[in-house]
């Protein structure tokens, strides 16, 4: 079974007749379940309800089962160890063994994770899934390994989506201006200037209070995700820009990999391709769903022409890409994706 706390380290004391009274039906519902021999502390800053979290509950469920309980998870979601930046960094401390993240914070541990940033880089998932799990992505996450970081796979976070607070955008001339939230990468910052807008950026489990506050009246992701957030309390459109396709890598700890026997290796690297087809499933459903439930949420569908304005504004960002990835990488990913 997976474990949610809601703080990560502290408890508050409990009264000892609530506190005893707890520990007796703990003790008299159910046999208490073996700790596994080898349990990885997994977390990410998503919610709950996430195709992210979900995936990690699958993951618990096949390791627990394929190996008699002897590997599991801990789960430890919405942030409660950090940010995405400090889940990556706590992966490279040992604090945490296992997390997803966007690719763009992870650009800043490997420079090669700049090249996904490319605007309009990918047409479809298909395609992003085909470069993901080819030579190109996985040379990229073999870049990890020099940080400390074993990279697992690609999961899908989704194609990413401009939102705003307070008026519809069909031109970049519509964002002249606009304070906007990105994530913490330099190239998303530069995309955004380019295009016209105030951007800045802030670490995603700091997002929804800002937008709430009025200090972000724009921001950009996917649209389960901005859902699963419920950043629909606080932003009322959603502009269908497909600008990035953004994957979530799973990045895990090599000691903590180093702690499985070869049999049970196998089983985990099993477990993992066979988590990472269910959540590319659940997130290639994802979208539609979460845009059905927001009624209260305006979506404004871009024509070739405006999309293509937008397009335009960002091409430049290529080369800065090329600065960060290398040159050569990048004209092979362009290649591979027809855009040479």
């Amino acid at each position: 079974m997976s474990f949610h706390h809601s703080t990560p380290f502290l408890r508050r004391p409990a009264a000892p007749a609530v506190l005893s009274a707890a520990l007796f039906c703990a003790l008299t519902a159910a046999p208490a379940l073996a700790e596994p021999e080898v349990l990885f502390r997994a977390a990410h800053a998503s919610a709950t309800t996430s195709t992210g979290h979900k995936a990690l509950e699958f993951l618990d469920k096949e390791l627990r089962e394929k190996t008699e309980g002897r590997v599991g998870l801990e789960i430890f979601p919405s942030a409660q160890l950090g940010g995405e930046r400090e889940a990556v960094e706590n992966i490279q401390f040992g604090n945490v063994d296992l997390t997803f993240v966007s690719s763009a914070p992870v650009a800043s541990f490997a420079p090669a994770f700049f090249a996904f940033d490319i605007p309009f880089l990918f047409d479809s998932r298909e395609q992003a899934h085909d470069v993901l799990d080819g030579e190109i992505g996985q040379e990229i996450l073999a870049g990890l390994e020099s940080s400390g970081i074993v990279g697992l796979g690609y999961w899908e976070n989704g194609f990413r989506q401009l939102t705003t607070s307070a008026k519809e955008v069909h031109s970049p001339e519509d964002l002249a201006g606009v304070k906007m939230r990105t994530m913490e990468n330099e190239v998303h910052i530069a995309a955004w200037r380019a295009i016209g807008a105030n951007p800045a950026p802030l670490a995603f489990n700091e997002l929804f209070t800002a937008l709430q506050q009025g200090t972000f009246d724009a921001q950009e992701g996917p649209i389960n995700l901005f859902y699963d957030m419920k950043f629909n309390e606080v932003q009322k459109y959603i502009v269908k820009t497909n600008h990035i396709y953004s994957p979530w890598p799973l990045l895990a700890s090599p000691e903590k990999l180093a702690a499985l026997s070869d049999g049970d290796r196998a089983i985990f690297d099993q477990a993992v391709r066979d988590a990472t087809a269910y959540q590319r499933g659940l997130a290639a459903e994802a979208d539609v769903r979460a845009e059905a439930a927001m009624t209260d949420v305006t979506f404004v569908d871009l024509e070739p022409a405006q999309k293509e304005a937008f397009a335009a504004r960002v091409a430049p960002i290529v080369d800065l890409v090329r600065e960060k990835a290398g040159a050569d990488l990048v004209d092979r990913l362009l290649a591979a994706t027809g855009r040479k």
